[in-house]
C-alpha cells in the first residue's frame, strides 16, 4: 500500500512536482496569483453566460435546427470547461504557491486531463459547424438536429474514452504523455485544414451568389447566411487567439528546453489564464450577433420578472 500511494506523487505525476518545486520568487507569486485571481473572476461569469445561452436554445423551439444546436453543444463545452478547467486550473496554481505536493498532484492531473479534453472537444465542434454550414449553404444539408446530437455525442465519448486510454498509460508508464500532444496535435491540425476547406467553399458559393441577379427575398437569405458564417468566424478567430500564446510559450519553451525554470512557468501560468477567455466571451458573442438567441435571451428574462413582481 505504501508503495502505491508514493507512486502518485512521485512517478505518476512526477513531471507536475518537479516543474513547479522551487519557485518562490515574488514575481512568480504576482503572475500566479494573478492568473488564479482573473480565472476565479471568469469562473461565474462563464457558467452563468453559457448556461443562459443554453436555457435560451432550450426554451425557444425556433432554435432547435442544426446550427443553432451545434452552437449549444459548443456553449455546453464552455459551460463545462468554467465548471470544472478552470477551478481546477485555480485551485492548482494556488497549490503551487503553498507548496502541497499532493494537492498539485491532483489538481494538476484533472487540470491537464479536462483542459485537453475540453479543448478537443471545442475544436470538433466548430469544425461540425464549419461543414454544416457549407453543406446548407449548398443545399446538400445531410445534418439533421438528430444526427447533429449523435455526433456531439459520439465525439464527447470518444474523447473520454481516449482520454481513460491516456491516464491508464501515463499512470502505468509514465511515459505517454508527448505521444498524446502530438496526436492531440495532429488531428487539431486536420480539423482546422477541414474547417478551412469548408469556409473556402462558403466563400465559393457567396461569391457565385453575389455575381448573379439576385431576387429580393434571396437577398436577403444571404445576407442572413453571411451573418451566420461571419459570427462562427468571429469564434474561431476568438479561440485561436486565446491558444495561440499557450501554444506558442509551448513551442518556446521546448525549442530553448527551459521548461519548468521560473520565467518559463510564470509564462505558462499567464497563457493558461488567458486560454479560458473564450468560453468566458463566446455566450457574449452569442447575444451580440445573433438576433435569434438575443430574443430568446431577453424572453426569458422578462419571463422571470414577471414571474418575481
Amino acid at each position: 500500500m505504501a508503495s502505491n500511494s508514493s507512486r502518485l506523487s512521485d512517478d505518476w505525476c512526477s513531471f507536475l512536482i518537479l516543474s513547479n518545486s522551487s519557485k518562490s520568487t515574488s514575481v512568480y507569486y504576482q503572475v500566479t496569483l494573478t492568473s488564479c485571481v482573473v480565472t476565479s473572476l471568469m469562473v461565474p461569469m462563464t457558467v452563468a453566460g453559457n448556461a443562459i445561452i443554453l436555457a435560451a436554445v432550450w426554451k425557444n423551439p425556433s432554435l432547435r435546427t442544426p446550427s443553432y444546436v451545434l452552437l449549444a453543444g459548443l456553449s455546453l463545452t464552455d459551460f463545462c470547461s468554467g465548471l470544472l478547467s478552470q477551478p481546477f486550473y485555480v485551485v492548482y496554481k494556488l497549490a503551487e504557491l503553498a507548496g502541497d505536493r499532493k494537492v498539485i498532484c491532483i489538481s494538476g492531473v484533472i487540470t491537464q486531463s479536462v483542459g485537453y479534453y475540453f479543448s478537443a472537444l471545442t475544436v470538433i465542434v466548430m469544425t461540425i459547424i464549419a461543414v454544416e454550414r457549407w453543406l446548407h449553404m449548398s443545399q446538400r444539408s445531410l445534418l439533421t438536429v438528430r444526427r447533429v446530437v449523435m455526433l456531439y455525442i459520439t465525439s464527447a465519448v470518444l474523447l473520454i474514452v481516449l482520454d481513460a486510454i491516456h491516464m491508464y498509460g501515463w499512470y502505468h508508464t509514465n511515459r505517454n504523455f508527448k505521444t498524446v500532444i502530438v496526436i492531440f496535435v495532429l488531428c487539431t491540425t486536420f480539423c482546422f485544414v477541414l474547417t478551412a476547406f469548408a469556409y473556402y467553399k462558403v466563400y465559393r458559393i457567396i461569391r457565385h451568389h453575389q455575381s448573379q441577379i439576385q431576387a429580393n427575398e434571396n437577398a436577403i437569405d444571404m445576407e442572413k447566411y453571411k451573418k451566420s458564417v461571419f459570427t462562427i468566424l468571429y469564434i474561431l478567430a476568438l479561440f485561436l487567439l486565446s491558444y495561440v500564446p499557450y501554444v506558442g510559450c509551448l513551442l518556446v519553451v521546448n525549442i530553448l528546453d527551459i521548461f519548468g525554470t521560473k520565467s518559463s512557468s510564470a509564462a505558462f501560468n499567464v497563457c493558461g489564464a488567458i486560454v479560458f477567455v473564450s468560453s468566458f466571451v463566446n455566450p457574449l458573442l452569442y447575444y451580440w450577433r445573433i438576433n435569434d438567441i438575443r430574443h430568446s435571451v431577453v424572453s426569458i428574462a422578462s419571463k422571470v420578472r414577471c414571474k418575481k413582481c
